[in-house]
C-alpha cells in the first residue's frame, strides 16, 4: 500500500499532493518544494500509527468472522440469523468510533513547515 501524500500548499496559493521523499516544481511560480525536509522518524511514526489502526479494523473483523463461522457450521446453522445482527453492530457501533479515532490521530498528527529551496 502506497504511504499517504504530503498536502504542499505555495506561497503563490497552488496546493499538491505530492510523495514523501519528492521534489515538486510549482508550476505557477516556480518555486521548488522538497518533502525531504519533513524529518523520517516523524513520518514513519505517523504512518505507523494509521498501519496500527487498519490493522485493528481487520484484526476485529478476523475475530468476528472466526467466531460466527464455526458456530454456523460445526453447532447450528440457526446462527447465520445472527450474522445480520453482528453485521449491524460492526456498522452502527464499531465502525464509527474507529472512524473517529482515525480523525483523531490524522487531525493530531505534526504539522511541519516547508520552505522552498
Amino acid at each position: 500500500m502506497k504511504p499517504p501524500p504530503i498536502t504542499i500548499a505555495c506561497e503563490c496559493g497552488l496546493r499538491k499532493e505530492v510523495p514523501y521523499g519528492e521534489v515538486w516544481q510549482c508550476e505557477r511560480c516556480g518555486r521548488r518544494w522538497n518533502t525531504n525536509q519533513i524529518p523520517a522518524e516523524d513520518y514513519e511514526g505517523l504512518l505507523r500509527a494509521m498501519r496500527h489502526l487498519r490493522l485493528e479494523v481487520l484484526a476485529f473483523a478476523l475475530l468476528a468472522a472466526g467466531v460466527l463461522v464455526p458456530l454456523i457450521v460445526f453447532v447450528s446453522p440457526g446462527f447465520i440469523f445472527v450474522a445480520p445482527m453482528a453485521a449491524a453492530v460492526w456498522l452502527f457501533f464499531y465502525l464509527p468510533s474507529w472512524r473517529r479515532r482515525v480523525r483523531r490521530v490524522a487531525g493530531e498528527a505534526p504539522r511541519w513547515e516547508l520552505h522552498p529551496e
